[in-house]
C-alpha cells in the first residue's frame, strides 16, 4: 500500500480543513465567483511552495498576461522575478489571444509545453488558471470532458500536485463554469465572497479530497497583505 503524502498548501490555516495538505499527484479544482480569490489561492500555492517549501513550480496563464500576473503578486509581496531567475518558478503565457488574435490551444500543446518547463526545474506545483479557456474553444460539454479527462491523464504523468481554476457565474447554483470541471478533478475548493447583512464575507470550503479526509462546512478567510488566510476554527453559514 503506498503512503499517501501531502503538500502544504502555503495558504495559512488552510492545511487544518484538509488533515495536512493537498494530497500529491492530485488535481484540485480551485473554484469561485468573482472576486473570491481564486488566482491569489492558485499563485500563493505556488510562491509559497517555491520559496518557503522549495518546491519549484509552474503557474501557466491562460488568460492574464505575466505581467500582469507579476505586478499583481507583488501586491502581496511576493517576488515572482527573483524566483523565476533561480528556477524556482515558471511562469508560462499561453493565453489564447496573441497580436489580436485568437488561437487555437490544444490540451496536447500545453502538457508539450508544461513537461518541458518541468523538466528544466523540476516542478512540484503546477497551476493552470484558468481552465475556463478550453471549454470556451470546445464544441461540446462532451468533448470538454473528454479532452479535461485526457489532460488530467498526461499530467499524472509527471511528479506533480496541479491545481486548475474555474469560475462559478453569478447567480449559478454549480460548481463550475461549465458542470463538468468538478467532475475529473480528484479535490474541489470553494471559495466565497458573499453578502452577510450588510456585509461581504470571504469563505471557503472542500467539497471534495480524495485520498484524504476533510472538514466539511465553510470556513472564514481573509485576503490580507500576505495573500489568502484561513480561520479553520470558526463556522460560516452556508455561503453562496
Amino acid at each position: 500500500m503506498t503512503l499517501l503524502t501531502k503538500a502544504r498548501s502555503g495558504v495559512e490555516g488552510f492545511d487544518e480543513l484538509v488533515i495536512g495538505g493537498l494530497p500529491r499527484g492530485q488535481t484540485i479544482l480551485v473554484t469561485g465567483g468573482t472576486g473570491t480569490g481564486k488566482s491569489t489561492f492558485a499563485m500563493q500555492f505556488v510562491y509559497k511552495g517555491a520559496k518557503v517549501y522549495d518546491e519549484p513550480g509552474i503557474y501557466v496563464s491562460l488568460e492574464e498576461k505575466i505581467p500582469s500576473v507579476v505586478r499583481n503578486a507583488s501586491a502581496y509581496g511576493w517576488d515572482l522575478d527573483a524566483l523565476q531567475k533561480k528556477d524556482k518558478i515558471a511562469l508560462i503565457d499561453l493565453s489564447p489571444a496573441v497580436a489580436g488574435q485568437i488561437r487555437k490551444i490544444d490540451v496536447t500543446d500545453i502538457y508539450s509545453t508544461i513537461s518541458s518547463q518541468w523538466k528544466r526545474i523540476g516542478a512540484k506545483r503546477i497551476v493552470i488558471d484558468p481552465i475556463t479557456v478550453l471549454g470556451l474553444q470546445t464544441e461540446s460539454l462532451l468533448q470538454l470532458r473528454t479532452d479535461l479527462i485526457r489532460f488530467s491523464s498526461m499530467l499524472k504523468e509527471l511528479d506533480a500536485t496541479f491545481l486548475y481554476v474555474t469560475e462559478i457565474p453569478e447567480d449559478s447554483q454549480g460548481l463550475s463554469r461549465f458542470g463538468v470541471e468538478e467532475f475529473i478533478s480528484d479535490g474541489v475548493v470553494v471559495l466565497y465572497y458573499s453578502r452577510v447583512g450588510g456585509l461581504r464575507v470571504r469563505g471557503v470550503e472542500v467539497r471534495k479530497m480524495r485520498g484524504t479526509s476533510h472538514k466539511e462546512g465553510t470556513f472564514p478567510m481573509k485576503m490580507g497583505e500576505g495573500g489568502l488566510v484561513v480561520f479553520p476554527t470558526g463556522k460560516l453559514p452556508k455561503l453562496s
